[in-house]
């Protein structure tokens, strides 16, 4: 494949995820304006992507990352519902320098460290289901040369659900403007990498769940702080500041 056909995938790429991001937000907005409260039925897809004029599958993405973080309920056959209408409202702003970068990292290992541990405990199917289905799109993401912003911060969001305890969906939420913040971030800047790397950060989701699966929550735990560690290095250091080694706890 010739560089320029390779330059114009990424860009096609990009250009999708764009499309995406706006749907998730217009959907979102829908939700956070004061018309409906929590128990009402959102739009179908149909009506959702011909109101603001993107396609369903982009509308159904909007719904899985919003059904990721708690928000909406979606019951298959009867529509999608608002589960919890002030969780989609964020409470800390934007990252505003490399240090408090430092600091979301800092945070999300020991919450979500623990969020993967009280996962492995709990191992809840539909939470999990959720995972598997948002893993696999990684992994298209990953093959195809896409960002998987979505992707991947709803995996990190099903993972907080799957812990069974609503606080730790709650302060993930509170933080969500700073996680999708880095995660865009560091996605973004992992398409110049080698693919030989960023299949690192992918088997790194593997692993998380893969130990969530199995039951053991050390195992979970760790491989969780060890991919937030790793994502901070790369973000940093770049990707080759971080042992292949080091991105499957033993």
């Amino acid at each position: 494949m010739s560089r320029d056909t390779a330059s114009q995938r990424a860009s096609t790429a990009r250009g999708g995820e764009l499309r995406s991001e706006e749907a998730y937000r217009r959907t979102l907005g829908l939700i956070t304006d004061g018309r409906l409260v929590d128990g009402d039925r959102l739009p179908s897809e149909t009506e959702l992507a011909a109101r603001f004029g993107v396609s369903r599958p982009l509308i159904r993405q909007a719904l899985s990352r919003l059904q990721a973080a708690g928000v909406i309920e979606v019951r298959w056959g009867a529509g999608s519902y608002i589960r919890n209408r002030g969780g989609a409202a964020p409470g800390f702003g934007p990252i505003g320098s490399l240090e408090e970068i430092r600091h979301a990292f800092e945070l999300r290992q020991a919450l979500e460290g623990d969020a993967a541990a009280a996962a492995a405990r709990h191992r809840p199917a539909a939470a999990l289901e959720v995972a598997r289905r948002v893993l696999a799109e990684l992994e298209t993401a990953l093959q195809t040369g896409a960002i998987g912003q979505d992707q991947d911060v709803a995996f990190h969001f099903a993972i907080a659900a799957a812990a069974q305890n609503p606080l730790f969906e709650r302060v993930l939420r509170s933080i969500q403007r700073s996680l999708e913040f880095t995660i865009s971030l560091t996605r973004s800047m992992a398409l110049t990498y080698p693919f030989e790397r960023r299949r690192i950060v992918q088997d790194e989701h593997v692993a998380i769940l893969a130990a969530i699966e199995a039951g053991n929550a050390d195992q979970a735990r760790s491989a969780m702080r060890q991919h937030l560690a790793n994502s901070c290095t790369r973000l940093f250091l770049g990707p080759g500041a971080v042992d292949p080694k080091d991105s499957t706890p033993q």
